[in-house]
């Protein structure tokens, strides 16, 4: 793996590259001339060189602080063999047969447009939309506010069918997004953040508490900056004590020297109540902040006590769950509320069973520390992502395409997918009230691969296999498109125009996405796939409706006018400069999260029961379920190093975000050979556990448990604590013998070994970070067969 230094060198041709791009938004390289043509990705902007209409080299931006590698893999990504060159039909499907179960198993047969098109609109039309499962969620397929994937295909369903079954909540922040605004008003994960500025002036304790600041702030929504990468040496200099709470010595934590504190995972919660047990015997917690700023903490304090469980949850209690040692835990407590200290949550710990109560536990002991609101101190859940941290331009720039009203009411809970679809008419628990999954007959998948990030893939394997209908669009054969039965081959961003802004927290600058090629074999634009679908099914009138009578350039235009930042760039000046950037005001620069609560907490209640920081939730309450409580409570998870399974499957596996993707982006680019070992994507285990197994560093080995099985590259480190090891979400699923019933993955695809069991019946969100696995050294005479799982599958008549 590379460190953090693997980034690309600013170009003297960056400063003058845009002042030769085309002004027309047709207009691509013409022939026998050079062309620089200004792009954006969730990777970061780029300007692309074009000679003869092929795009030859990737620039960087003026706009990008510190180019990541990724941007360089946008050539291969755009000519890759593995993309969807024609509309396609699987074989048995196309021959009226069906056949299901022959999902992934089967050749494809190129097929004509119209053939294409005809055959999924007579299928649209035979199904109700109450069975249709619109799987386009997300909106990372595509950073562009016309083209993207989840806005293009929910507005489809609205306008022409009246909608489709939905997703309820996300799989990044699934348990949080349904507790943390009833518990501090907000969803806290996306808000804004402390302002950098702030933090290097008035912060003296950083403690990253499974944060991991580098990596995610890659990557984002929109588009990249990677200003916070010029921070980070201030933070150094700042002389801030940094710590990190993590099974994992992230690359963050060696950056900043952090000390380690080498918890167990999904044992964060009790340690956060070990701590607060700690501060409250000891008359150490700040209590006036607690009598003036929060609510119900005397409804909670007998829990933390054990008075009404008998089970104290002090210090020697927490020590024995998290193997923190008992020293070590009053130390730090000692230090928070001495010190001005900033806490670092993250969004890994939610996804775990129970997760709903990670954010609540650091809330409470934020609140009971008492610096929530100083300039230096306090809480904050997106320091990691997207440029979280920097200051806001204030502004709202480029509203998107409508999607319309959805009048289907149910949405699948975003981890329940494969249990609906294999369940229908199964009531479950969900947000304090029961619901009924219905029939699920057609899956529509446009920009998301539903097989790439959902958890148990040989559970979703089967409930895919079980519909009547699967229906992909995608640039690429991944491997959600070879288990479709219709796959129409979609543009990539690189083959239309589009506009977006950057970025997700600083909202600075408006990006022009300029087409930098022409479509490559028969690839079409996924609106004007939906718009040949709507004139198929609803007429002239439907076709109309959908694409709102405007062409991709009015929209466009639309979208920039729209945009309530000080525009000060007519359209064509902006088209051809590629770029508009807003000043951020000095005053923004000294943001603080929650600053006018802390200064007037009548004039600036949060939107709470009582407009102060919950320690009780009555609704929660009132629930009455076995595994959500009124406050924030331990509840041990099914799978984790102190469960009976540990006998059987002796290490916790971690699946955090990739350091050189977009979840499953990029795997079939150039840039995975800088991270795979032999092909595959590598798990990161402890040198003693190594050891112990006979494992050498760069080995493939198998990782296992009761869901499945995959092969992995050997990464032997000691930066990961004994009994634990990681597996990057995102490498494409590749079957190892396609016609076992459930195969071995050659990939190392970790949802392969990843539960579907939901954080609880409240949020019913993913638990994927609860998850226990054995590891197997391989034998001499096993034979590893070829890595394919970014070959196209067999075609016929292509």
């Amino acid at each position: 793996m590379l460190s953090r230094r693997d980034v690309l060198k600013t170009s003297a041709v960056a400063s003058v590259a845009l002042m030769g791009s085309a002004s027309p938004l047709s207009a691509v390289g013409a022939i026998n001339e050079i062309k620089y043509i200004p792009h954006a990705t969730h990777f970061g902007p780029f300007i692309a060189k074009v000679k003869d209409g092929k795009f030859i080299d990737v620039l960087p931006s003026p706009q990008d602080k510190n180019p990541s590698v990724m941007i360089k893999s946008m050539i291969d990504r755009l000519y890759s063999d593995s993309r969807v060159k024609y509309p396609c039909v699987r074989k048995s499907f196309l021959e009226g047969k069906n056949s299901p179960e022959l999902r992934g198993k089967e050749p494809f047969v190129r097929v004509d447009w119209d053939t294409a098109l005809n055959l999924v609109a007579q299928k649209i039309k035979t199904t109700p939309k109450e069975n249709i499962y619109n799987a386009a969620y997300g909106g990372w397929g595509h950073v562009g506010r016309l083209h993207n994937s989840n806005i293009v295909t929910g507005r489809f369903f609205n306008i022409v069918l009246g909608g489709a079954v939905g997703t309820d909540g996300e799989y990044s922040n699934g348990a949080a997004g349904r507790v943390n605004s009833d518990i501090i008003g907000d969803l806290e994960v996306y808000s804004q953040q402390t302002t950098h500025e702030q933090i290097i002036k008035n912060t003296k304790v950083y403690v990253m508490w499974g944060a991991d600041l580098f990596k995610c702030n890659r990557i984002d929504y929109v588009v990249p900056n990677h200003a916070n990468d010029l921070y980070y040496p201030e933070y150094k200099k700042a002389g801030i004590k940094f710590i990190s709470i993590d099974p994992y010595y992230n690359e963050s934590a060696q950056m900043f020297d952090a000390e380690w504190i080498k918890i167990r995972p999904n044992t964060d919660v009790a340690l956060a109540l070990g701590m607060m047990y700690y501060l409250y015997t000891t008359g150490k917690y700040d209590k006036a902040f607690v009598e003036k700023y929060t609510d119900g903490f005397d409804k909670f304090l007998p829990y933390l006590l054990g008075k009404n469980d008998g089970i104290p949850k002090d210090v020697a209690w927490a020590s024995k769950i998290t193997e923190v040692p008992e020293a070590k835990i009053q130390e730090l407590c000692d230090l928070f509320v001495s010190q001005s200290t900033f806490i670092a949550g993250n969004w890994a710990m939610q996804r775990a069973e129970h997760g709903e109560q990670a954010d609540w536990a650091l809330i409470c002991l934020a609140s009971m520390i008492g610096q929530i609101g100083t300039a230096g101190g306090g809480i904050g859940f997106s320091m990691h992502y997207a440029g979280g941290g920097q200051a806001n331009s204030g502004y709202r720039t480029t509203p998107g395409l409508s999607q319309g009203r959805n009048r289907v009411e149910f949405s699948i809970p975003a981890s329940r997918v494969s249990e609906c679809i294999l369940n229908p008419g199964k009531s479950i628990n969900f947000k304090g009230k029961v619901i009924t999954f219905p029939e699920i007959k057609m899956i529509y998948c446009c920009g998301a691969t539903l097989l790439g990030h959902h958890p148990n893939t040989n559970e979703l394997i089967r409930a895919i296999r079980s519909v009547d209908t699967v229906v992909v669009h995608e640039p690429w054969w991944t491997p959600m498109a070879k288990m479709a039965d219709v796959v129409f081959p979609s543009t990539c961003t690189m083959e239309r125009d589009d506009i977006t802004s950057g970025s997700t927290y600083s909202r600075n600058v408006i990006y022009a996405m300029k087409k930098i090629v022409e479509p490559t074999y028969e690839h079409r634009d996924d609106f004007a796939i939906f718009a040949e679908l709507a004139r198929r099914i609803g007429g002239e009138e439907k076709y109309h409706q959908y694409t709102g009578g405007l062409s991709y350039e009015e929209w466009i235009k639309k979208f920039y006018v729209s945009s309530d930042g000080p525009i000060f760039k007519e359209f064509d000046e902006f088209w051809k400069d590629g770029f508009v950037e807003f000043d951020i005001s000095s005053s923004a620069k000294e943001y603080v999260r929650h600053a006018d609560f802390r200064e007037n907490p009548e004039a600036n209640k949060l939107a709470t029961q009582s407009g102060k920081i919950q320690f009780f939730v009555d609704k929660f309450a009132e629930a009455n379920l076995p595994d959500m409580k009124g406050h924030v409570t331990w509840f041990e998870p099914s799978e984790y190093l102190g469960s009976k399974e540990v006998s059987e499957y002796p290490f916790h596996l971690l699946t955090p975000h990739p350091r050189y993707r977009v979840h499953s982006q990029l795997d079939n680019t150039w840039v995975r050979d800088v991270y795979k070992i032999q092909g595959r994507e590598p798990v990161i285990i402890n040198a003693n556990d190594a050891k112990k197994l006979g494992i050498k560093h760069g080995e493939v080995v198998e990782v296992y448990n009761k869901r499945g099985a995959v092969l992995a590259g050997a990464f032997v480190t000691d930066k990961i604590r004994e009994g634990v090891v990681q597996i990057q979400e995102g490498a494409w699923y590749d079957p190892e013998n396609i016609k076992d019933e459930i195969p071995r993955c050659n990939a190392g695809a970790c949802n392969v070994l990843t539960s579907s069991r939901p954080t609880s019946r409240w949020a019913q969100a993913t638990a994927i970070n609860t998850c226990l696995v054995n590891i197997r050294k391989l034998g001499k005479d096993e034979v590893l067969k070829p890595y394919k799982s970014i070959v196209a599958p067999e075609i016929i008549g292509a």
